[in-house]
């Protein structure tokens, strides 16, 4: 169904929402085609502030036509809280130095790696690689997964919301994505 999302400083605009999703769900497609950070985001309808594991039809009862007011959330509590964990100087360009916990999918190997907050995501898979020893997929096939989000290797772990002690888990295959429109 065709639902249209409201967001101050945006144009309105419409997305297909499938009728079995979650408001998580929904958030994701949101994250992956605007660019806007799953963990930064609440979705409004009707003036009632939407819950992640809430379904789209039951709990939220969203229809067709449907529309849903995204607020970002720019600096809120859960930020200022990681930003006091990160510590308070970023004397360097990659920011904060934020110790993550790599998991590989099955719990065959668990490593601490320190990263830095704004660095690509990609650089921990040039660590992993470089240090040896942690059990990873042939042919470098594998991605990234941080609280059920994919973790796009082009982007910082700052943008995806990883704050130190925060586990990254190590996922054998691949993603695409299709062209956002």
């Amino acid at each position: 169904m065709d639902v249209s999302f409201v967001c101050s400083g945006a144009e309105p605009f419409q997305m297909e929402v499938g009728f079995f999703d979650t408001v998580r769900d929904i958030k994701e497609k949101l994250q992956s085609r605007r660019g806007w950070p799953a963990a930064a985001m609440s979705l409004l309808h009707n003036g009632d502030e939407l819950a992640d594991g809430d379904d789209v039809h039951g709990g939220g009862g969203i229809v067709e036509g449907s529309v849903i007011h995204v607020s970002l959330i720019v600096d809120g509590p859960r930020q200022q809280a990681r930003r006091k964990r990160a510590g308070k100087t970023r004397g360097e360009e990659g920011g904060a130095p934020l110790r993550v916990t790599v998991v590989s999918r099955c719990g065959a190997g668990r490593v601490e790696v320190a990263v830095a907050a704004r660095a690509a995501v990609s650089a921990l898979r040039a660590e992993l690689e470089r240090a040896g020893g942690f059990p990873l997929p042939a042919g470098g096939g594998y991605f990234f997964i941080h609280r059920q989000s994919v973790m796009d290797e082009a982007r910082s772990f700052e943008w995806h919301g990883v704050a130190a002690g925060d586990e990254v888990v190590v996922f054998d295959g691949s993603v695409t994505r299709g062209p956002a429109y």
